[in-house]
């Protein structure tokens, strides 16, 4: 048989069967009761049949093969079918033409080539919409994604515009309250009794203004001198790290140092102490439950033009789910932490123009800041 009388045979074939094919097709096929789509779904049963009869008759046409994917895959991504449902029901209807090919009188010659060019068809078919079908499915995440991340934006900036005005009303009586408590501290007659009593009013204090300031520093208020100086980073780190030698030893943690000397940046000295203060004091509490070894490895050095400062612990493993958002307002690794430590850094560091970010893994989490010389 030649090729033109093959190909009629098939085609005959295919069109007596048409409906019949479609139908069995339609009651094989995993629908949902909700499917949205039944009379395209028939509709589109009847196109392959022909798209298959016109790539039999000209297998270079694949535009027709593009054209019906695409309609299909944004149909079943709108009625919210699952991939594997939808490359199982292009299966079906392979399955039924190959049984209807298989079943009919033509020569097996005639129907090993058939099934061979409309095996490669499918290919082709199955290939492009699920192509499509992922394509769309990911444009639909995306913009999910980017409109749940405006939302959290939005909130963030409604919510820290409110902290902010909270946090403002509460500095002013804080300033009065503290220079109150320091009057009644001079003139009261003074014991070890009283004097610890106010020593722990004044860190508590203390403890209150800082959390004010934060609040203020997130919404981007001016709380500290903004002057920009060139300073000693290796300095600032050194010192922060003598402030902090007491409890260091409270909590038997070892420091390991290793400092190159006369590294300079232009920086706001306190906004810097602040950010080391915190990396350090926050590393300080993740080695808290540890029952081996605590250490705390500091690194200053210069590299391709940069000042890197890398604080790192032996503590516990920042959590994945975490760790994505570590420098975002309100994430916090301590069970009542405020979650703004952080962020505040991310803000003071970014101000200079330099980096933030963090490593970690089961045996060290790192804390790596950089700055331009």
């Amino acid at each position: 048989m030649d090729k033109s009388n093959y190909v009629d045979s098939i085609v005959s074939l295919l069109k007596k069967n048409e409906d019949e094919l479609v139908e069995n097709w339609f009651n094989q096929a995993l629908i949902s009761e909700s499917e949205p789509y039944l009379n395209e779904m028939v509709q589109n049963g009847h196109t392959t049949i022909n798209m298959i009869i016109k790539y039999l008759e000209n297998p270079n046409i694949i535009n027709n093969i593009a054209a019906l994917t695409e309609k299909i895959a944004r149909e079943r991504v709108d009625a919210n079918v699952n991939i594997g449902d939808f490359v199982f029901n292009i299966n079906i209807g392979r399955k039924l033409i190959f049984e209807t090919i298989n079943t009919s009188s033509l020569s097996e010659s005639v129907k090993i080539d058939a099934i061979i060019k409309i095996t490669n068809m499918f290919d082709i078919f199955v290939k492009d919409a699920v192509t499509k079908y992922t394509k769309i499915k990911d444009e639909i995440i995306n913009n999910k994604n980017q409109f749940i991340t405006e939302m959290h934006s939005d909130r963030l900036t409604i919510l820290g515009q409110i902290a902010a005005s909270f946090a403002h009303e509460f500095r002013n009586p804080l300033t009065s309250i503290k220079g109150f408590i320091n009057l009644l501290e001079n003139n009261f007659e003074k014991s070890d009794e009283t004097s610890n009593y106010f020593k722990i009013i004044n860190n508590e204090m203390e403890s209150l203004q800082e959390k004010v300031n934060q609040f203020l520093y997130l919404s981007k208020l001016k709380i500290l001198d903004d002057n920009i100086e060139g300073i000693d980073i290796s300095n600032v780190v050194k010192e922060m790290i003598v402030f902090l030698t007491p409890r260091f030893n409270e909590e038997n943690i070892t420091i390991v140092q290793n400092i190159d000397e006369n590294l300079k940046i232009f920086a706001v000295r306190d906004q810097i102490k602040q950010v080391i203060l915190n990396i350090l004091h926050n590393a300080v509490e993740e080695l808290h439950n540890n029952n081996f070894d605590r250490i705390i490895d500091v690194n200053v050095s210069k590299s391709d033009g940069n000042i890197i400062v890398a604080i790192a612990n032996n503590g516990p493993q920042i959590p994945s789910h975490l760790l994505e958002n570590i420098f975002e307002p309100f994430i916090s690794t301590k069970e009542l932490g405020t979650g703004l430590g952080l962020s505040v850094c991310k803000q003071i560091i970014e101000k200079h123009n330099g980096t933030i970010s963090v490593i970690t893994n089961p045996e060290r989490t790192t804390f790596l800041l950089t700055f331009p010389e």
